[in-house]
């Protein structure tokens, strides 16, 4: 991997698969941990939402919202492309996903891409647009390297029956020759299963990421002990009970699904990298 200047794309076409709670609960605390801890730039290609700003404490990232109707986005990306910098790209769906593709195709940017992370649901289309998007991202450049993320997946032991438009039908049931797996290209291993959780939305509303969360050195059981001398602080005692609950939920979440995504992260990037052009 290149030190200083890893690039990752995080895209698809199909609307609310969690592209932005996968860029910045994912791949920003990821490409974090790879630059040093040191924030990264964070680049969001969307004129309709802006998604990033949610998470406005979070000092992961330095976040950016690009204008995707810019009549100079192959310049822009270009220029993004020339600074010595580790960074995420999080690209809108629908219309926006077809006229940011192909201003990195046109531009010759997609060759300078080291990762294209596709989130995706467990439904139908999600799988049909999930093989869109790599099928077309593969045309431009039959090198680039994939990872899907599996959003929302309910748990790892069961995640291959509730993602069977990824995997095909393990049970034999239905013919399914349309699963996302039968489309790749010799690689049954580049997936990653992002378990939900409601910590995934209370972390968003304290503006802050899960990985920040877990590691933020805070003794709210001391805190909780001294607010239970006093009842009268009943509110006090709720929110600092309510952010232990926080605190213990994104360790495990940390140790159970960041962690285990990092790995694979790693896994992909460095695999077949000295015989691959970068």
């Amino acid at each position: 991997m290149k030190k200083n200047n890893l690039k990752i794309i995080v895209v698809s076409s199909k609307g609310g698969v969690g592209k932005s709670t996968i860029s910045m609960q994912l791949i920003a605390p990821f490409l974090y941990e790879f630059n040093g801890n040191s924030p990264v730039a964070f680049y969001e290609f969307d004129d309709e939402n802006s998604d990033c700003l949610s998470y406005g404490d979070s000092k992961l990232t330095n976040r950016k919202i690009v204008e995707v109707s810019s009549p100079i986005l192959r310049e822009d990306l270009a220029e993004m492309f020339l600074k010595e910098e580790t960074a995420c790209f999080d690209i809108g769906g629908n219309k926006t996903t077809t006229m940011v593709l192909n201003a990195f195709n046109e531009s010759g940017m997609i060759h300078f891409v080291d990762l294209v992370v596709i989130p995706l649901l467990d439904g139908e289309q999600d799988g049909i647009n999930a093989i869109v998007i790599y099928s077309v991202l593969k045309d431009m450049r039959p090198d680039l390297k994939f990872i899907f993320v599996l959003n929302r997946a309910k748990n790892h032991r069961y995640v291959e029956y509730q993602f069977d438009n990824f995997f095909g039908d393990v049970r034999g049931i239905f013919e399914n020759n349309n699963s996302v797996r039968n489309c790749l290209l010799g690689d049954d291993e580049n997936y990653i299963a992002m378990l939900d959780d409601d910590i995934i939305k209370y972390s968003r509303r304290f503006g802050l990421t899960i990985y920040e969360i877990a590691h933020q050195n805070k003794d709210f059981i001391s805190l909780l002990k001294l607010n239970m001398k006093e009842m009268s602080k009943e509110q006090e005692i709720k929110l600092t009970s309510f952010k232990n609950y926080i605190k213990k939920t994104s360790d495990t979440y940390y140790d159970d699904v960041l962690k285990l995504g990092f790995n694979k992260l790693k896994f992909i990037l460095e695999r077949d990298h000295d015989n691959q052009a970068v």
